[in-house]
């Protein structure tokens, strides 16, 4: 005979699940559904945690949630839209142990990811320069100042122009305005003189200011210059100026002879440039001076000379004798050896007109 069991079979426990919903913007809210399998035969209060990956206003933390008769529950997360740029993250809820369910092993907790929707800060631009081809000397130097990234609006950058040698270039600061494309070009002219020199370079460097930082590897550059005069010839004859015999004022001859002497003749015309400079004698007063003076050794001679004439009744009182300079400034067909001759000047107010020879 068999016996039938009246008795209601004991209620299953159900297990509780999270699933997520589609990622958000950040100012959205995420969504989240929480599951009970099998679903209760009377509301079920769930509790969940709410964290979050980054900073968007979430509001964190446990909270409870009922689960209906249903078998499922949404759970709402907003977040809030500020205005800083940040790295993307998530928000999560997971479900906590609790009496009446068990958690899910697979399905205990969901993510919504959440994407931030601000611009980053802009970048400061990194500024350097390159140099261009060399250059002959007369010609311009060239430069290239870049930013990286190219600046949103122009950009004023300071650099510094410096040159090795003598190349007549405008040397100092100077601001260059690197446009939004990202480049600038630097010119800096040399001078073509007649001078033979070494050959040398011109230099920009970039120098600190607001709103740039400048590049380590690349914060100068260089653009040789290479000198085009031809070096003096090395056989040409040495000129020297020797001092003049001492004159006093107004007495014969009434000027200063000063030798300009080759050490050995020339087969052309040489020509020598000359100025007189103030010792204690002052040009005007006690002698008539030469700013620009030549002289000319025409080829074949020795010797040319350089006439000063002295000045009657000049400042001589309170000395017995004063001095002035001619000096040799320049030489086209000799090579300058003693270019400094001293010529005497004596006051007539000394001279023991019986004593003094002439």
């Amino acid at each position: 005979m068999s016996v039938a069991d009246d008795d209601d079979p004991p209620p299953v426990t159900p297990e509780v699940s999270v699933t997520a919903g589609s990622g958000v913007t950040e100012g959205g809210s995420a969504s989240f559904t929480v599951s009970a399998s099998p679903a209760p035969s009377a509301p079920l209060s769930v509790s969940v945690s709410v964290s979050q990956q980054g900073d968007f206003g979430a509001a964190t933390g446990s909270r409870t949630v009922t689960v209906s008769t249903s078998g499922s529950a949404t759970v709402t997360v907003s977040t809030s839209d500020d205005t800083a740029d940040e790295t993307d993250g998530s928000v999560s809820v997971a479900v906590n142990a609790r009496s009446g369910y068990t958690v899910s092993s697979s399905q205990g907790s969901a993510s919504v990811s959440v994407a931030d929707d601000d611009e980053p800060p802009p970048v400061t631009p990194e500024v350097s320069v390159t140099a261009g081809s060399g250059v002959t000397e007369g010609g311009s130097a060239s430069f290239t100042v870049s930013a990286s990234p190219a600046p949103t609006s122009p950009l004023s950058v300071s650099v510094s122009v410096s040159q090795q040698g003598d190349f007549g270039a405008s040397t100092g600061s100077r601001t260059v305005t690197v446009p939004t494309s990202g480049s600038a070009t630097v010119t800096v002219s040399t001078s073509d003189d007649e001078t033979d020199e070494t050959d040398g370079s011109v230099s920009v460097a970039v120098k600190t200011g607001s709103g740039y930082t400048v590049s380590s590897p690349q914060g100068s550059a260089t653009v040789g210059v290479s000198d085009n005069d031809d070096p003096p010839p090395t056989d040409l004859p040495e000129v020297s100026v020797t001092d003049a015999a001492p004159v006093v004022e107004g007495e014969y001859p009434y000027f200063m002879e000063f030798s300009v002497t080759l050490s050995e003749a020339s087969e052309r015309d040489v020509t020598v440039s000359y100025e007189t400079r103030e010792g204690t004698a002052t040009d005007h007063v006690d002698y008539r001076g030469e700013r620009d003076g030549r002289v000319v050794i025409y080829a074949g001679r020795l010797k040319g000379m350089v006439i000063v004439q002295v000045n009657h009744g000049g400042r001589l009182d309170d000395a017995r004798e004063e001095t002035m300079q001619v000096v040799l400034t320049a030489a086209d067909g000799a090579v300058i050896a003693d270019d400094t001759a001293t010529g005497t000047i004596i006051d007539a107010d000394w001279v023991e007109r019986a004593d003094w020879p002439g």
